[in-house]
């Protein structure tokens, strides 16, 4: 019952157009009476099924609304992936970006990368759910380097999916595994990835350090990853804009990601304030403007 009359409220939320101001507002209040049903069950546009810990889970509230999460990062990852490639999702969550991928492009090879084995699990079915073979699901750290245990703060209900390796929420930390891409694809023999995607909480220079030989290969990857400066500066050992230093040094070019998955402004220095989706290339790959 539950579940219809969410199917139908949601229904009604999708024919308003996306850019009306408050829409947001107004799927929150409509979600709001159901936040503590559990577990929760939602389809987006694509007809893909997530089963996620609650409604207040916060990709739930966009789903609902908007019938998507991250749909112009999803259009973005798109413009970039043929039909035949390969996609790293790291930081995948329960699989709301990934699982949308891998229905537009089914001949494509999809790993996904989830440090916190909580949401492992709702990933995990939720790839079965929608028939997701060429997925496959790594439970790890992905860091600059391989072996080490570190502390992975988890992150509560209302926050799921927003753990980080910085302190947060006067949480315990628990320690997790830690693999480099470099050598995590070395032992899955994959030696060609088209796009990355990666949204660790600020941990994005973590990653791209432990896949510096796939970023200097021949054909390396296009990068998609999320700027927060808050998130970045609570990590110990890194400023924020540290991420964007380092693909800028690796030769690559950095843009932000505007509105309708539009590739906006060059960044020819990193930005250090604010927060952004952005977009990092290969020097020779053509950039459709």
């Amino acid at each position: 019952m539950v579940e219809a009359v969410i199917t139908t409220l949601s229904g009604v939320l999708r024919l308003i157009p996306d850019r009306l101001p408050g829409k947001t507002r107004l799927g929150r209040m409509l979600l709001r009476p159901f936040r503590s049903q559990a577990p929760a069950i939602l389809k987006d546009r694509a007809g893909c099924i997530y089963v996620m810990p609650s409604y207040a889970e916060p990709t739930a509230l966009y789903i609902f609304t908007f019938g998507a999460y991250e749909r112009d990062t999803q259009e973005v990852i798109l413009k970039f992936l043929p039909e035949t490639g390969t996609f790293i999702d790291v930081g995948a969550n329960i699989g709301t970006l990934a699982i949308p991928i891998a229905n537009a492009r089914p001949q494509v090879s999809v790993i996904c990368i989830e440090a916190d084995t909580n949401i492992h699990r709702f990933l995990q079915e939720n790839v079965s759910q929608n028939g997701c073979e060429r997925v496959q699901i790594v439970s790890c750290v992905a860091g600059p380097t391989d072996g080490q245990l570190v502390a992975f703060y988890r992150a509560p209900d209302d926050k799921f999916g927003m753990g980080s390796l910085g302190p947060q929420f006067c949480n315990v930390p628990i320690m997790l595994q830690q693999q480099s891409l470099d050598n995590m694809l070395t032992r899955m023999d994959i030696h060609q990835v088209d796009v990355i995607k990666i949204d660790v909480e600020g941990a994005e220079v973590g990653v791209l350090r432990g896949a510096q030989r796939l970023l200097a290969s021949e054909r390396p990857p296009t990068v998609v990853f999320e700027f927060a400066d808050w998130a970045e500066a609570r990590i110990p050992g890194q400023q924020p804009g540290d991420a964007q230093a380092f693909l800028l040094a690796s030769g690559y070019r950095l843009f932000r990601l505007e509105r309708g998955g539009r590739i906006g402004e060059e960044l020819l220095a990193p930005m250090r304030r604010g927060s952004a989706m952005l977009l990092a290339v290969p020097p020779d790959l053509h950039v459709p403007l």
